[in-house]
């Protein structure tokens, strides 16, 4: 079995009672430790926590040890917001931080969600056998130079060896690249006027003219700000004539927002993140083995 390191500089806290068997009490030790750790945090920047909900228990594999996800809700300056934080239990004392001492890595890795069956839906499905025995979901924006890098050989490796993977794609469109979103939207259009595997041609596109040479930038995509100067890029290489307008349409604004609800529901918060046959993959290279 795995061995476990506490980080020293992180007090563990004993439980007010030790060795509970209901789950629910438990949960609610929890929140409540939960609430005074991170609500005196927040209170000396002037911040009052507002909520505390468990999100996730999952079975860390070790001994009786579980991790749990709460959802912070406060308000910054007249705007809601929610953040994920996470505890370590064994039903005896509480960790905030657990680490794989053979691995090095946090526990925290492993806190994600399962995906339901609602992510594997047909209009995200962009490449291999909707049957196939293996799924895999990417999360990505098409401006990040780590998805530049990689989604595109990720993506050209399913649409090669379609039989054994439906490879499912979710638009996450990063602020810190403002036209990331009309590229998404403009691929997204793009699919439904039937251009073919036009995700993995837009990452090919991007990776030669944002991240090769200097010379064959089209623009800085941390700095430029402008729609319509991606949607031209867009349509001179596709050969399509979107609009503005088209861009605007509410049915792609809501798909878009769609996309980042669901990647916010399975605790995404960088791209490019993988989910292979439901579960997370930080390794990115799941797929490979099932490949012919």
């Amino acid at each position: 079995m795995k061995r476990l390191l506490m980080l020293k500089s992180l007090m563990m806290v004993s439980l007010l009672s030790s060795g509970l068997n209901a789950n629910s009490k438990q949960e609610q030790l929890l929140i409540k430790y939960e609430k005074n750790r991170i609500g005196s945090i927040l209170k000396r920047q002037g911040i009052d926590l507002n909520k505390v909900d468990i999100v996730l228990k999952k079975d860390l594999g070790y001994k009786n040890w579980e991790g749990y996800a709460f959802n912070l809700n406060f308000n910054v300056k007249g705007k809601e917001i929610n953040q994920k934080d996470f505890l370590f239990s064994d039903g005896k004392v509480i960790a905030p931080e657990l680490i794989d001492i053979k691995t090095k890595r946090s526990f925290k890795d492993k806190m994600y969600p399962t995906l339901t069956k609602n992510y594997f839906s047909k209009e995200h499905l962009i490449a291999g056998d909707p049957n196939a025995p293996h799924t895999m979901v990417i999360f990505s924006d098409p401006l990040c130079p780590i998805c530049v890098d990689e989604v595109p050989m990720i993506m050209k490796k399913v649409i090669d060896n379609p039989k054994n993977i439906a490879l499912y794609y979710y638009h996450m469109p990063l602020d810190m690249h403002p036209t990331a979103k009309t590229l998404s939207i403009a691929s997204a259009i793009a699919r439904d006027m039937g251009i073919k595997d036009v995700d993995y041609k837009l990452y090919t596109l991007n990776e030669k003219y944002f991240y090769g040479e200097d010379k064959d930038r089209v623009y800085d995509p941390y700095v430029e700000k402008s729609s319509q100067k991606a949607l031209n890029y867009f349509n001179k290489h596709f050969k399509t004539d979107i609009k503005m307008s088209d861009i605007n349409k509410k049915r792609y604004q809501e798909k878009i927002k769609y996309d980042e609800e669901m990647a916010e529901k399975a605790f995404v918060n960088g791209t490019p993140t993988i989910f292979f046959d439901g579960e997370i993959d930080k390794t990115r290279d799941k797929f490979t083995k099932y490949l012919k």
